[in-house]
């Protein structure tokens, strides 16, 4: 099968994991050439360049696709967040192939589209995806996090700070996913059939305000927790023309404010029913 965005943090867990399962995989690289398993090739590519895209994936029985960005213009976005989509869902047309697993996003919904350009670039794309007519199965996690990476790495830096810095009032809630809960929903989702058709979202046992996930991100890292600094949203929101321009982890955006107060939480029950999957609470997860 070929993997699009198999290089990245969420995207070398999901490649790892279905070489173990016995795949044979592609995997769509720029320039570099990456550490893969030895059930994978890398294979020169971008989603945003069709007509690599389509060669790549020749011989190919399945298609992944992981790439996506946070940030950028706005041709960025809708090259690779909508127009990446379209691209694989052309590539797989034009090799017969009939299955496509994507990764979409919580949140990404008609709704949010108008709100962010992530949002609204995304839901384009999975709109291309679930229109297609193929046999697809898209699967949407909440902040991804791991041991060394993840969404939750720029988090676990306010937590080495004498007085954590808060967007607003920090009651909004997220439902933090384990990458390895998110590589086992690739592998189970592309070896099980019946979830052809299905939206899964995917997520934690654990529905954290955002005060609470710092506290616990300090617990389970052997840290006291801090005390925090509660700035209101307006003025954040007003400040990002300077924030904007800072290096991560204080970079933000305007648009990552607003979708990081929407929240993000889910029903765990497709997770569990449709692809076998308890998820792992952050302090397990940490341990592994």
């Amino acid at each position: 099968m070929l993997v699009a965005g198999g290089t990245g943090y969420v995207g070398a867990e999901v490649v790892a994991s279905l070489a173990s399962a016995g795949h044979w995989l592609r995997v769509l690289v720029h320039e570099s050439e990456p550490a893969l398993p030895e059930a994978a090739e890398a294979v020169r590519g971008d989603v945003t360049d069709a007509a690599s895209l389509e060669v790549a994936a020749a011989g190919c029985d399945a298609i992944v696709n992981l790439v996506a960005i946070l940030d950028g213009p706005d041709a960025a976005f809708e090259a690779v967040n909508a127009g990446g989509p379209r691209n694989v869902v052309a590539a797989a047309n034009a090799h017969g192939i009939r299955r496509i697993v994507h990764m979409c996003a919580l949140g990404v919904s008609a709704e949010h589209a108008p709100l962010t350009r992530y949002w609204g670039s995304k839901y384009a794309g999975k709109q291309a995806v679930t229109s297609s007519g193929l046999d697809w199965t898209v699967l949407e996690p909440s902040f991804v996090f791991g041991r060394g990476g993840g969404a939750l790495k720029a988090f676990e830096s306010l937590i080495r700070m004498p007085l954590a810095p808060v967007i607003g009032n920090g009651r909004y809630r997220h439902q933090p996913v384990w990458a390895g809960d998110v590589a086992t929903a690739f592998v189970r989702a592309l070896e099980r059939p019946q979830t052809a058709g299905q939206v899964i979202p995917l997520g934690g046992p654990q529905v954290f305000t955002f005060d609470e996930l710092l506290d616990e991100l300090a617990r389970v890292t052997g840290r006291a927790p801090r005390r925090k600094l509660h700035v209101p949203a307006g003025l954040m929101k007003a400040q990002t023309p300077l924030l904007s321009r800072l290096p991560p982890p204080l970079k933000v955006t305007r648009e990552q404010i607003v979708m990081l107060i929407a929240g993000t939480e889910c029903d765990l029950e497709p997770m569990r029913s449709a692809l076998g999957i308890e998820p792992a609470a952050i302090a397990e997860a940490y341990t592994r």
